[in-house]
């Protein structure tokens, strides 16, 4: 994709234009907007003869004299500009702007004496103005030549009278001289005059190196402003400390509440790359900060947001703390009301309140959008499920007849051990339909299922239920028995391959390799090549290669129509060397 910035700055240059020649007349406006266009087509030629004619007409245009430099230094003849510089100088002998040409000028066509002459006319028209010292040190930080650019800004301190001159300047100039300490100081300075600079600051010091950042935090201590906190806040939770890092900035946030926000929404910003539960968790500090220094539904929507934060961050008990009168205020906006009740929901269900989460969707159902409204009813019906009340959550899901509710009713169907039933309503759902999760899941209690010729499963719904208890290890004593007592081939094997793969997911890999095996050995011709796949590549992760191989061979040849023979393929060429591990 091609780079805008230069069309950028050459946009942001022209409004300038146009602003400082506003008061003259249309003809001469609409001449710099042909010669702005000329120069934005790439026809400098052009460019250069129409800004030529409107500084002509004005020789101390600014905005011309701009646009003529730049169509000159495209075309390698600047030193065909030294008329008009001259001219301008002579017309408005107080403008930055012609100054910063004129320098720009001599010093590009090596003329020092010209330009020390024309850097000391500037600071004698505007002895108080920083810019003729940070053009120099411009013009010195483009020949590489850093003293230089250290002296001028030394020499503007000592002229100017201020030891915040040029403070982001020095401050960037210490950062490419790896001297941070010095870096760290100086931008704490330049956020004290400007605060604008306070996002520049720390995305210049977050790039140090590791080894360097408590040299940065320990400087900003010292210094001990109220910048240099904010700055260290900051830093402090783009380096994976968001939670201090809030805690240093909340004693250092100013008074009035807009700044305040604002320095809260940078340290968001750096929130935002980290997914750890602690920047979820410091995301939802800074949220509530917000809301306490706003009012009406604005606060109202900070502190559902702070709410949904500290729930994904796993902290309920400050999520709770901000929906608890949230979601019952009646002066609350109707969204934001609805937003409060669905949060409040969702995180009583995750603390395995289902009670209480069907209590408050049954006080707020009326505010929640009916989409939301299902979703959460799902959730409190499987919430109910996994507590063991199967008929309470067959009651709460009772007309649903979306994707995702016939695939839970079918779950429900499965947990009770009606297996015809569950099949049913799992098919009507769909193979495709919900989310791929669901979809993926549905497919394999089906293919779970479809060897299996009884009717009614009891001990297979109670292991089930288990799985989704997450009591992975009950479940697998619940399958491995089923599995004994079944035929191999009438489901027998389908479960030991599945126990196979619990054990896997519980790191139990000598017991899940005498599962895989035990599924493959059945003869169970509908499991053997699953198995056989699933136990060739935990073989080949144990470092057992060979063995591996053999039974990829195996697989391959038997059973040439499995549905699985490309992935067995692959890992098979990769064993071989013939294509990269995955």
């Amino acid at each position: 994709m091609q780079d805008s910035r230069p069309f950028l700055r050459m946009l942001a240059l022209f409004l300038i234009t146009v602003s400082v020649t506003a008061g003259n007349l249309p003809a001469q406006q609409d001449q710099l907007t042909r010669a702005f266009d000329l120069e934005r087509r790439g026809n400098y030629t052009d460019a250069a003869t129409a800004y030529r004619t409107v500084l002509q007409a004005q020789a101390a245009d600014a905005g011309a004299l701009l646009g003529l430099e730049r169509a000159l230094t495209a075309l390698n003849k600047l030193p065909d500009i030294i008329p008009q510089v001259q001219a301008a100088l002579a017309a408005k002998p107080t403008s930055s702007a012609i100054y910063g040409v004129a320098l720009r000028t001599w010093a590009t066509l090596e003329r020092p004496d010209s330009a020390h002459h024309v850097l000391d006319l500037w600071v004698e028209v505007q002895p108080n103005d920083e810019a003729p010292y940070r053009e120099w040190a411009n013009l010195a930080l483009t020949r590489r030549d850093r003293p230089e650019a250290r002296r001028t800004y030394q020499l503007a301190r000592e002229r100017l009278k201020r030891n915040d001159a040029l403070a982001a300047e020095v401050a960037q100039l210490a950062t490419l001289d790896q001297d941070y300490p010095t870096a760290a100081r100086e931008w704490a300075l330049a956020v004290r005059r400007l605060p604008g600079y306070r996002a520049l600051s720390v995305n210049t010091l977050s790039g140090v190196a590791e080894s360097d950042r408590q040299v940065v935090l320990a400087e900003l201590a010292k210094e001990g402003s109220v910048e240099a906190r904010q700055i260290a806040a900051t830093l402090m939770a783009r380096w994976e400390n968001p939670v201090k890092g809030f805690q240093m900035l909340s004693g250092a946030l100013p008074g009035n509440n807009p700044q305040a926000i604002e320095i809260l929404r940078q340290f968001q910003d750096a929130l935002q790359p980290l997914a750890t539960s602690d920047a979820r968790r410091a995301l939802g500090m800074s949220l509530e900060a917000m809301a306490m220094r706003t009012s009406g539904a604005q606060a109202s929507r900070y502190r559902v947001d702070a709410a949904r934060t500290y729930a994904e961050a796993g902290d309920s008990e400050s999520a709770r703390r901000m929906l608890g009168s949230l979601a019952a205020d009646p002066g609350s906006p109707r969204g934001v009301a609805a937003d409060a009740g669905g949060t409040l929901v969702s995180v009583l269900l995750d603390e395995g309140k289902v009670e209480d989460a069907a209590r408050e969707l049954g006080q707020h159902s009326s505010s929640i959008p009916p989409e939301q409204l299902q979703q959460l009813r799902r959730r409190v019906a499987l919430g109910w499920a996994r507590a063991g009340n199967l008929d309470r959550a067959d009651s709460v899901i009772a007309g649903d007849s979306t994707v995702e509710g016939l695939d839970l009713a079918g779950r429900l169907k499965l947990y009770r051990g009606d297996l015809v039933g569950a099949s049913t309503l799992l098919r009507s759902a769909g193979p495709f339909a919900g989310s791929r999760e669901e979809a993926t899941s549905r497919t394999a209690i089906l293919a779970l299922l479809q060897p299996i010729q009884e009717d009614s499963l009891p001990e297979l719904g109670a292991a089930l239920l288990d799985l989704e208890r997450r009591d992975t290890t009950k479940a697998i004593t619940g399958l491995a028995r089923l599995a004994s007592r079944l035929p191999a081939a009438a489901g027998g094997a389908e479960l030991r391959l599945q126990v196979g793969r619990l054990q896997l997911a519980l790191g139990q890999k000598d017991l899940a390799e005498q599962s895989f095996r035990a599924a493959a050995g059945t003869g169970a011709e509908a499991t053997m090549p699953a198995a056989l796949f699933d136990l060739a590549r935990l073989l080949a992760a144990n470092g057992k290669g060979v063995e591996g191989q053999a039974i990829l061979e195996q697989l391959i040849l038997e059973h040439p129509q499995s549905a699985v023979i490309p992935q067995a393929r692959r890992l098979l060429d990769e064993l071989h060397g013939a294509v990269p591990r995955t």
